[in-house]
């Protein structure tokens, strides 16, 4: 697991918005893309105030505790499956987390961890015990094009639509374009929002993209609300609407290309796809940054 550039400008950013303090849980140890200057520099860039002095004469990349000492946190531990990297907690996250650990933590930090835990409903009920009411959770995970990385790939809507339906606050919600060459070449940042990928559920996106979400717990946060998907929720809300006033249009329009022949229709539809792929940073996603 590691936090690059654009990561660690996108921490920044909340940490703007919203100070950081107290106790910190990382899931797994984190490598850090960045020198001491590098640090000063981003901070700087992005008018975010460090907490602490980092000494710009140091040799090579800073370490997962300088850099969150330095956003303003006062005490850090991780979890991990095993101390391999040496993390503060060794605890299967597929399985309950002990009681100790409950209401510990002000914040805690998914940056490339739940994708590779099977059991996933266990992991964001773990997350939930163990952050206190008005704490943040941060996720940063993959999304399109990660097939074998882990278990999972992850579409925005399963963060957001869990969430809101668990009672939590939706603090930011961001769907970011990367690459490999995190360093040389700057991610573009979306700003996400339900139903502004529609069109691109079937193949229409092309690159690596992930997701970097935070909400916060509430005092009526749970973890175990019946959960279904946003955009059929809203269909299903809309149906009676749509019979009434728009049924004879789309009733028509799907009788008309149910007459068209099979190749007419496979033509159109490779077109439609076509189109809407070269769409997608201009007309659905609202570009508000590049890290």
């Amino acid at each position: 697991m590691g936090i690059a550039r654009a990561v660690i400008k996108l921490l920044m950013r909340e940490g703007k918005r919203e100070n950081y303090f107290g106790n910190l849980l990382t899931m797994g140890r984190q490598d850090v893309y960045a020198t001491s200057r590098n640090l000063k520099k981003w901070a700087s860039e992005m008018d975010f105030q460090l907490k602490r002095d980092i000494d710009i004469s140091m040799k090579g990349l800073i370490t997962d505790n300088d850099l969150f000492l330095s956003l303003g946190f006062e005490s850090i531990g991780s979890m991990d499956y095993n101390d391999y990297e040496q993390c503060t907690i060794i605890h299967d996250l597929n399985k309950d987390v002990p009681n100790e650990l409950h209401n510990k933590y002000d914040l805690i930090l998914d940056s490339g961890t739940s994708e590779h835990i099977f059991n996933f409903p266990k992991v964001l009920e773990n997350y939930n015990k163990m952050l206190k009411v008005g704490g943040r959770i941060i996720h940063g995970l993959p999304s399109s094009n990660h097939v074998d990385h882990g278990f999972y790939m992850f579409s925005p809507t399963v963060f957001y639509d869990y969430y809101l339906a668990n009672k939590w606050d939706v603090i930011e919600s961001v769907f970011f374009k990367y690459y490999r060459q995190h360093d040389t070449k700057l991610w573009k940042i979306y700003k996400y929002t339900p139903g502004c990928l529609d069109d691109f559920s079937f193949g229409g996106l092309k690159g690596m993209y992930g997701i970097f979400f935070i909400f916060r717990k509430t005092i009526n946060s749970t973890f175990n609300a019946a959960v279904q998907q946003g955009s059929y929720i809203k269909t299903w809300e809309n149906a009676k609407k749509d019979k009434i006033s728009h049924g004879p249009v789309k009733l028509l329009l799907k009788n008309f290309a149910n007459r068209l022949p099979e190749w007419l229709h496979h033509i159109l539809r490779s077109l439609y796809f076509k189109i809407t792929q070269k769409r997608i940073p201009k007309f659905n996603l609202k570009l508000i940054a590049k890290y």
